[in-house]
Order: structure tokens, then sequence, then C-alpha cells
């Protein structure tokens, strides 16, 4: 049984990032590629685990920012190697901006996946208590929208 609701647990992490993720970019870019919902789905997975490292108090909320910022950028350099550089895809190319490698990763993205990283961890905090219906004991305080009575 814990298979079974472990799987439907990854695979829902895996589509609602892969959502979220490729919504963002069609808003922001105008257009996606179906490798960045997978990449999007697998690093809303790393937050969810994350997440309860963090609740069990083996991390901080900035660790576990600093860590799944860090998961992004080496995912997103991996993934941009393959679909970019070896298969030739040109889904993104940040060769323009500052501080990058190889146009595929860059300081200003890793910057910005440090702020989204938290946008990430409320959503997770949001999927756990309203569509999995659990409770949450150490939880972040900003996601108290009702007052909890006992």
């Amino acid at each position: 049984m814990l298979g079974k609701r472990l799987f439907l647990r990854i695979f829902s992490y895996m589509c609602i990032g892969a959502l979220c993720y490729g919504s963002m970019e069609v808003v922001a870019r105008g257009f996606t590629h179906i490798s960045m919902g997978l990449l999007g789905g697998m690093c809303f997975v790393f937050i969810g685990l994350t997440g309860f490292l963090r609740r069990s108090g083996r991390l901080t909320l900035f660790q576990q920012q600093t860590v799944v910022t860090m998961f992004i950028t080496v995912s997103e350099l991996l993934c941009g190697m393959i679909t970019n550089l070896w298969l030739g895809l040109n889904v993104w190319d940040y060769s323009e901006l500052p501080f990058n490698f190889k146009g595929q990763i860059c300081l200003p993205f890793c910057m910005l996946w440090f702020v989204l990283s938290y946008v990430g961890i409320l959503a997770d905090e949001w999927t756990i208590s309203h569509i999995f219906a659990e409770y949450l004991p150490n939880r972040l305080h900003i996601l108290r929208l009702r007052k909890i009575t006992q």
C-alpha cells in the first residue's frame, strides 16, 4: 500500500511541477518545451523531498532554498547540455547573459531560482495540506490563511 501512495505522490508532484513551470514559461516567453515540463516536475518532487527534511528540523528554510536552487541549476545544466548542445534543440540560450556557462546556466537565473524556490516551497505546503489533506505541524506560518481550532 505504501508503494502505491508513494507512486501517486511522486506522480502528482511531477504533474503539478510540469504544469506550473510550463505555464510560467508560456507566460514569460510565449512558449515552452516538453523537456522543461519534465524538468519542472523533477524539481517539484525534489522540493517535496527537501520540504520533508525542513519540517523534520534537518534543514532551515534558507538551507532548503539553497539546496533546491543548486538542484535546479545543476538539473538545468544537464538538461541544457543534452537538449541544447547534444541534440541541438535550442530550447534556451543564456549566452548573452552575464556569468553564463556555455549558455546553459547563468547567475541571474540562478538567483531567480532561489526566489522561485520559495514559491515552490509554498506550493509544496499547499499541496500537502489541501490536495493530500494532511496536517503539517511544522509548516510555514505564511500559509495559515485560516485559524486552526482545536
